[in-house]
Formats: structure tokens, sequence, C-alpha cells
């Protein structure tokens, strides 16, 4: 092995230093050089590792959060719902309330019309019939006192259908007009 490293122009003494040089070199290097990277290479793996599981913790508890919350908000928005639906049926109760009322109210003015309209009546009959009754005893008491011919009793019998045209006006025929 020595001809062929001389034919190539090598030393063999000289690669044997080079080579036990190189050996102490890599020793020494392992134990102070090799050994404080390699510890320094791990912790920098640990503290990726580290913020890796960190920041999967963190997107767990986000989505659990993030559950939570449309959790929530789907029991404001039915809590919501519900209350407007509530308050439609308020609504619907007062407006059916209100229009309940106002029918009453209707009705019982259209009653009381009813019965002022028949009241109204009742006195317009009676009026009627006090002043038939007065121009009655009126034509009574003129055919008693005077003379009744023919031409008196025709004159009595217009004016008294003249006063019961008149009876309107609330004019009535006072006693003797005829002579």
């Amino acid at each position: 092995m020595a001809e062929i490293l001389q034919s190539f122009g090598i030393n063999a003494a000289f690669l044997a230093v080079q080579a036990v040089g190189f050996l102490i070199l890599v020793a020494i290097l392992s134990k102070f050089a090799f050994g404080p990277i390699y510890k320094m290479l791990e912790q920098r793996q640990s503290t990726i590792r580290g913020n890796l599981d960190e920041a999967e913790s963190r997107r767990d508890e986000m989505v659990n959060l993030q559950k939570e919350y449309e959790t929530r908000l789907a029991l404001i928005e039915d809590e919501a719902r519900d209350k407007i639906q509530g308050a439609i049926k308020e609504a619907q109760s007062a407006r059916d309330e209100i229009i309940e009322k106002a029918r009453e109210e209707s009705t019982r003015i259209a009653q009381r019309g009813v019965e002022e309209l028949a009241a109204e009546r009742a006195k317009a009959m009676a009026e009627m019939r006090n002043e038939i009754a007065e121009m009655a005893i009126a034509a009574a008491t003129q055919a008693v006192r005077g003379n009744l011919n023919a031409g008196n009793h025709s004159a009595l019998i217009e004016q008294a259908i003249a006063s019961v045209g008149a009876s309107g006006n609330g004019s009535t025929p006072a006693a003797g007009s005829l002579n």
C-alpha cells in the first residue's frame, strides 16, 4: 500500500499523522463543539415542539370557544325569537281586545240611539195625541158654543186639518178662533 501511495506522491507517515490529528480534532469537537451544538439544536427543537403544542392547544381552545359562542348565540337568537313571538301574541290579544271593546261600544251607542229614537218617537206620539185631543176639545167647544151650520162646519173641518198640518210647527189652534 505504501507503494501505491508513493506513486501518487503521498507520504504514508504524513497521512497517518494527519488522520490521527483529524480523529483528535473530531473527538475534541464532539466533546466541546458538537455536544453544545447538539444540545442547542435539541433545545430549539423542544422549543419549536412546545410552541407547536401550545399553538395546537390554543387552536383547540379557540375552536371550543367558537362552538360555545355559537351555542350561546343560538340560545340568544331562540330567546329573542320567543320574546318577539310573545310580543306579537300580546299585541294581537291587545288588538283583539280593543276591537272587541270598540264593537261593544258601537253596539252600546247604536242601542242607545235606537232607545233615544224610540223615546223621541213615543214623546212625539204623546205630543201629537195631546194636540189632537186639544183640537178635538176645541172643535167640540166651538160646536157647542155656536151655531153649527154647514158653512161653519166646513170651515171648522178645514181649520182642524190646517192645524194638524201646522202642528209640526208647534202651533195649536186657540179655542173660539172661528167666531
